[in-house]
């Protein structure tokens, strides 16, 4: 297990806030988990790029009442739930920890969320979409009390792609065996049958990391499928994709948004043209909202033009929202919680997360949490997208 530590402190005097230092010195940590290696580290060493950045933004204007910001425990899990919850009781050992970032992917939240809740520290998620994280016992009922979410949900998800995909009558859903893959597709093809109530869903599974999903294809094709949907990650989206062009499967073909990022392009080349997707709209307007725009600016002068921003200095991928962009807004709620409480206590960081009005987030544009809604993505806030090929190059236009 690779642990990476990473204490970022830069800049002098900031904002004097009464009792934020009392009984108090040094700097304020932030920790988590994340796959910061392995197959699907677009996820979390995007969020912990994102972090890095929020971090070096606040510590560069002063840090809070003169206090700087760090990334004290920054540990790897690859995906992998077991190793996530290792990680976490050791970042919960560390009392200095004021403040932390849920892992990448719905597994591995899954599988700490009950301890965070009962160790009480806040916590917020970027990119996990399963409903259950944030509320456990149900939507009707209260959330998690220090658990809150800037991640694109199942639940919101599921309804932009039913809205697009109920123009089909016979549709094949094709998603990972985990939690996030069967939640969402349950959600979809519920959403679908909804608004066509004679629509035929056909469902069907697979591992993560499978190399072939030649099997499941097959059984869609026979359900002479007239589009299909993949619920997954984008390793597996270039298999599946490969496989379909082995099989001369012509469909619509359509990819929730944690299968439309950098590996499923890599993987799959210009077979990806003409896929749709859900994402974060904010990447894909213009202009971009001044949020966003700063983000992307910021990520570009410390990282470049890498493979997580894309090759188009003046449009980033849109996936730089999810994989990088929600871990700079997580950390960059929990610094503007510090400050509106004055205090980094527990009770008093969740207080003030629990008051956040239209807090102008990167990938969100108007944050706001209760303490009945510690969601804040909403619909307005996903676009539709399409893959085209220009020049060399793979884009995503935003159609709706």
């Amino acid at each position: 297990m690779k642990i990476n530590r990473r204490g970022l402190a830069l800049g002098a005097a900031g904002l004097a806030l009464p009792g934020l230092a009392r009984a108090q010195s040094g700097t304020i940590k932030f920790g988590f988990t994340a796959a910061l290696t392995g197959p699907f580290n677009e996820f979390g060493e995007g969020i912990n790029r994102g972090a890095q950045i929020a971090v070096e933004e606040c510590n560069k204007a002063g840090g809070i009442n003169g206090r700087m910001v760090e990334l004290a425990e920054v540990l790897d899990d690859q995906l992998v739930p077991d190793r996530a919850v290792q990680n976490l009781r050791r970042i919960l050992d560390n009392r200095e920890i004021v403040g932390l970032m849920c892992p990448s992917g719905s597994g591995p939240t899954l599988a700490i969320a009950d301890m965070v809740q009962a160790d009480g520290r806040p916590i917020i998620n970027p990119q996990a979409q399963t409903p259950a994280i944030v509320y456990p016992n149900g939507l009707d009922k209260p959330p998690r009390p220090n658990l809150f979410s800037v991640s694109i949900g199942n639940l919101v998800e599921s309804e932009k792609l039913a809205a697009a995909l109920s123009q089909f009558s016979r549709i094949g859903i094709l998603h990972e065996s985990t939690g996030y893959g069967v939640t969402g597709a349950d959600l979809v093809r519920k959403a679908i049958t909804g608004r066509k109530p004679d629509a035929r869903v056909t469902v069907e599974s697979y591992n993560q990391r499978a190399q072939d999903m030649t099997a499941q294809l097959v059984r869609v094709q026979r359900a002479n499928a007239e589009a299909m949907l993949v619920i997954g990650l984008g390793a597996d989206f270039a298999v599946i994709r490969r496989n379909m062009s082995r099989l001369n499967m012509n469909l619509a073909l359509y990819g929730a948004a944690g299968a439309v990022t950098v590996p499923y392009i890599e993987g799959a080349g210009d077979l990806v043209a003409g896929t749709r997707a859900v994402n974060h709209a904010a990447f894909g307007r213009r202009p971009m909202h001044p949020a966003a725009q700063k983000f992307a600016d910021l990520y570009r002068a410390k990282f470049g033009t890498d493979r997580w921003y894309g090759p188009d200095a003046a449009n980033p991928l849109i996936s730089l929202a999810g994989t990088v962009g929600s871990g700079y807004d997580c950390i960059s709620l929990l610094i503007d919680a510090i400050r509106r409480a004055g205090s980094t206590a527990p009770r008093d960081m969740i207080g003030a997360l629990d008051q956040t009005r239209d807090f102008e987030g990167a990938t969100v544009r108007r944050v706001s949490f209760t303490p009945e809604n510690h969601v804040a993505l909403k619909l307005e806030d996903l676009g539709t997208y399409e893959m085209l090929k220009r020049g060399d190059r793979v884009v995503l236009e935003l159609r709706d």
